[in-house]
């Protein structure tokens, strides 16, 4: 029922970024088609104390790409302190390149919203920058983001994530 209720707020905070920047979409290059992929949660693996932590970070999202550059993405998961986190993020990745067997290797930043971490807003919602990078085929990729270190509040981590494309 808690992952119903996060992915409701998140398809809510999806919508609201995709609708709160529709000057973006005009940048839109004229051959680009337009991407929806749903994402798991994450396998993370944190840079110290990574005993305590939860590194099967169960969940689900979407990620809409709707210009080259572009994308929104949403979703839900069990956090590494073993609590539910709903997220939205704006993504930007500029920097893409194509590799052989038809991938693509894009590169770039997400700014966002995320909750959940009891130590950071006693839980609740706050902001979020971090460095992301995607592999992708024409119908699977993979998500990956570091998480910085924030003094004795959040320990750093990486964080994979499995998305397949729906449309």
């Amino acid at each position: 029922m808690q992952l119903m209720s996060g992915m409701r707020s998140g398809a809510a905070l999806l919508l609201a970024l995709g609708l709160g920047v529709p000057a973006l979409a005009q940048a839109q290059a004229p051959d680009f088609e337009r991407e929806l992929w749903v994402t798991s949660g994450f396998r993370s693996h944190h840079t110290k104390n990574r005993a305590r932590y939860n590194e099967r970070n169960d969940g689900l999202g979407l990620e809409w790409r709707w210009a080259p550059d572009w994308q929104v993405n949403a979703g839900h998961y069990r956090n590494s302190v073993r609590r539910g986190s709903t997220y939205a993020q704006l993504g930007w990745t500029p920097l893409e390149t194509t590799l052989p067997l038809e991938l693509r290797l894009r590169a770039g930043a997400a700014v966002g919203v995320i909750n959940g971490y009891t130590k950071v807003r006693r839980g609740g919602y706050f902001g979020t920058l971090v460095p992301v990078v995607s592999l992708e085929s024409r119908h699977v990729g993979l998500n990956l983001v570091y998480i910085p270190s924030v003094g004795k509040r959040v320990n750093g981590a990486y964080a994979l994530q499995l998305k397949v494309r729906v449309g």
